[in-house]
């Protein structure tokens, strides 16, 4: 940030026409520059304070040799670069008021009208040369500048020995112009600023998604870390059920032999009976190859019968002996002299024909009989 003392610069205050746009500001300034100067635009340092509420700009310029001589070069590689009076800009007066402002051993006398940010008179004194000391002013010190992360200036003053007779401004000790009004105050040429202003602007682009790509970054690091735990978490899980599985396959055959045997007591299933029902009136022609009893007393058989004649006789007298109920025809298949069938019965248990089918009960047979119950 480069203030250059007031004393080198000429200034004036002028009116803008009315109609004029703000677009067309910068052009008017300019044209108004030609007109004032006795140097080409070219070879001028020159910038303008603009007041919406007063209809008017504050013009100033100054020579660049005149500037390079007092040693204010390379002045492109700066912040910004604004006479010391435009620091000032934004400070409101409630009446009218005189500002002196005393930087590097040169003062500014700044005359403002009473709610007028824009000052009305510039008048600055080079280094040993004393300004007016009748008129009543308000002294000030340029304090430290603070910049924001955007490049935007902030600046404070302290006041010196402040005549009573003056008011005080409002805010002298943060005064914080926006970025149009930089612009236009800084006292460099339109192209470079046009140039630098899309420079930072880029810049500011990059900067936001540079900080939008780390901390997007960060969030991916953080959820691999996540993943990572978690895939940890589900290992040990995975380990932990695989130790458990004998167990728990233990468990769970011991729970299906219990659910068989709550099934066998709930539905009263009497296997011996079936098959001595079975049994009863069974051929020597027919036997069994297997038998599978569900739940409903219910029995599937597969067996082998020398004709499929025996075999319809043998359903036929199961269904008649009144402990059975045929569901479907069974399913045979005849081969080589030899019929193969697969049968469903369901059997209902019937103490009459129980006990006309076998009066003597042996003690094994009421032992089993009571085990199935």
């Amino acid at each position: 940030m480069l203030v250059v003392p007031g004393h080198l610069f000429f200034v004036e205050r002028i009116d803008l026409p009315a109609g004029l746009e703000s677009p067309e500001i910068d052009d008017f300034a300019e044209l108004s520059l030609e007109n004032l100067a006795p140097f080409p635009v070219e070879q001028l340092y020159w910038g303008y304070l603009h007041s919406k509420s007063a209809g008017s700009i504050l013009l100033y310029a100054s020579f660049k040799e005149r500037l390079k001589a007092q040693g204010f070069e390379a002045i492109e590689s700066y912040l910004w670069v604004l006479p010391d009076f435009a620091t000032l800009f934004g400070a409101v007066f409630p009446a009218a008021t005189i500002v002196q402002l005393e930087h590097t051993g040169c003062s500014s006398r700044i005359s403002y009208a009473a709610g007028d940010s824009l000052p009305q008179q510039v008048v600055s004194n080079p280094p040993g040369q004393s300004p007016d000391a009748e008129t009543p002013v308000l002294r000030l010190q340029p304090g430290p500048v603070d910049v924001s992360e955007q490049g935007l200036p902030t600046f404070h003053f302290t006041s010196i020995d402040a005549s009573a007779a003056q008011p005080a401004a409002a805010g002298l000790d943060q005064i914080a112009p926006g970025e149009s009004a930089l612009w236009r105050a800084d006292i460099r040429s339109a192209g470079f600023k046009q140039a630098e202003r899309s420079a930072r602007r880029l810049t500011a682009r990059i900067s936001k998604a540079t900080f939008y790509a780390v901390l997007f970054a960060v969030f991916l690091l953080l959820l691999e870390g996540l993943i990572y735990a978690g895939d940890l978490w589900l290992e040990t899980k995975s380990a932990k059920i695989a130790a458990q599985a004998p167990e728990v396959r233990r468990i769970e055959d011991k729970q299906s032999l219990m659910e068989k045997l709550d099934q066998v007591a709930q539905n009263e299933l009497r296997p011996i009976r079936i098959l001595e029902a079975l049994n009863q009136v069974r051929p020597e022609g027919i036997y069994f190859t297997s038998t599978v009893t569900e739940g409903s007393n219910r029995i599937s058989i597969d067996g082998i019968s020398n004709t499929i004649t025996e075999l319809n006789n043998y359903t036929d007298a199961l269904v008649a002996s009144g402990n059975f109920v045929m569901p479907e025809n069974p399913r045979t298949l005849t081969r080589g002299g030899q019929t193969t069938f697969t049968a469903t019965l369901d059997y209902t248990h019937s103490e009459s024909a129980a006990r006309s089918g076998s009066t003597d009960s042996t003690p094994a047979d009421t032992v089993e009989e009571e085990a199935a119950e």
